[in-house]
């Protein structure tokens, strides 16, 4: 009786699992390179290693079948995906700041391992090594899958987005190659020869997906931490004049898409007679005396308001969703607590004041330079009133 030929052309297993093996030895290549210039950061070292064991596993395997070892030891490629899928968790985890949970996903790898190396010890087919690891590599790349979904919820991108779309695609490919190469399945050895070269070059496509994503998620990071560089005032850790347009004009955007007036109220912060503290003290305890009142200015607003250093000893803060009169309480409040303070510098403890100006919009179309410029105005109303007190912009 003739056996039934496959339903499409049969691809060469040996030759794609040499193309398998070329890229992903490339991408732990690439991959490695990046670990190694940003030092570990946003689980690099995982990425590579998830490449990195696949290219030595296909090796091994190589390397024992020239030989003529036994056959359970020809399960090396699929020991190496059980492997290489749990480092693909665990890299999602540490590029999410997550808790990596090292012990329950190492036993559950080793065991799935085991499984394998027992299937081939005794004499099972490769299918049954192969089906069985492909499910628990489906399992492994499962768990990553929901921190990733939380996180591009919450932050959404291009780049998450990608990682997200790759990674589904390989947890639902792992699950069908898992059932369509077993023969029972396939209907015939042939069919289910056929399915898994088939499978194989999914395969390599999604592994090249997962390097562009991980490349893409890693530039993301760096650019995020530049604009967070380029936004943040060094010596306070505050916003800086920059970060504080870039996130008015987000409020403002907000703003007008809900058709509400923002209700915010900007104040600007300036100390009395700063210069006389570098003079007599030096610039040593004029910077940290900048850096006392960076902290203060944080303990005076909530997580949605914004304190920024303007340049020189000129602060700023906006508080959202308040009043005017709210606002005042607040800026008399923050004056108070300023001049209450003795700010701890190498030159001994310094008291200080400030004046305080604030603003609040007056339309929603109103100019950020024009909101910014009245609750200056009003700072040196305060200064000429006698300094270490509040005025308000009207």
């Amino acid at each position: 009786m003739q056996t039934a030929a496959p339903i499409y052309p049969t691809l060469d297993v040996p030759t794609l699992l040499i193309v398998y093996q070329v890229v992903a030895t490339l991408m732990a290549v690439v991959t490695l390179g990046g670990a190694w210039s940003a030092r570990g950061r946003h689980g690099l070292w995982l990425w590579a290693g998830a490449f990195g064991v696949i290219a030595l596993a296909q090796l091994l395997r190589v390397l024992l079948m020239a030989t003529g070892t036994a056959i359970p030891w020809l399960n090396t490629g699929h020991i190496g995906g059980v492997i290489s899928s749990a480092l693909v968790l665990l890299a999602v985890r540490s590029f999410l700041g997550l808790r990596l949970h090292w012990p329950p996903v190492a036993l559950f790898t080793a065991l799935a391992c085991l499984a394998s190396i027992l299937l081939g010890a005794w004499g099972l087919p490769l299918w049954t090594s192969l089906s069985l690891t492909l499910g628990a590599s489906a399992l492994l790349r499962g768990f990553a899958l929901a921190p990733i979904i939380r996180s591009w919820r919450n932050r959404g991108g291009f780049a998450l987005g990608l990682a997200l779309i790759d990674l589904a695609l390989s947890v639902a490919a792992h699950a069908l190659r898992a059932a369509t190469v077993t023969p029972a399945f396939a209907g015939s050895t042939e069919q289910s020869v056929a399915n898994n070269g088939l499978w194989l070059l999914v395969f390599i496509l999604l592994l090249i997906g997962q390097a562009f994503a991980v490349l893409l998620l890693v530039n993301s990071e760096l650019q995020r931490s530049l604009w967070s560089m380029i936004e943040i005032d060094p010596l306070t850790g505050l916003l800086n004049r920059r970060g504080l347009k870039n996130r008015m004009g987000r409020l403002r955007q907000r703003g007008l898409a809900a058709n509400v007036t923002p209700g915010m109220v900007v104040a600007m912060i300036d100390f009395d007679h700063f210069k006389q503290i570098n003079d007599r003290h030096g610039h040593a305890a004029g910077d940290a005396v900048l850096r006392g009142l960076g902290l203060l200015l944080l303990s005076h607003v909530r997580p949605n308001d914004l304190a920024v250093r303007m340049g020189g000893e000129e602060f700023a803060v906006v508080w959202q969703d308040v009043s005017a009169e709210d606002a005042v309480k607040l800026a008399e409040r923050l004056r108070q607590s300023v001049a209450d303070e003795r700010f701890s510098t190498e030159a001994g403890a310094i008291h200080c004041t400030v004046s305080i100006g604030i603003a609040m919009p007056r339309t929603q179309q109103e100019a950020l330079d024009d909101l910014l410029g009245r609750a200056d105005a009003a700072l040196y109303k305060a200064k000429r009133e006698g300094r270490n007190r509040v005025e308000r912009a009207y």
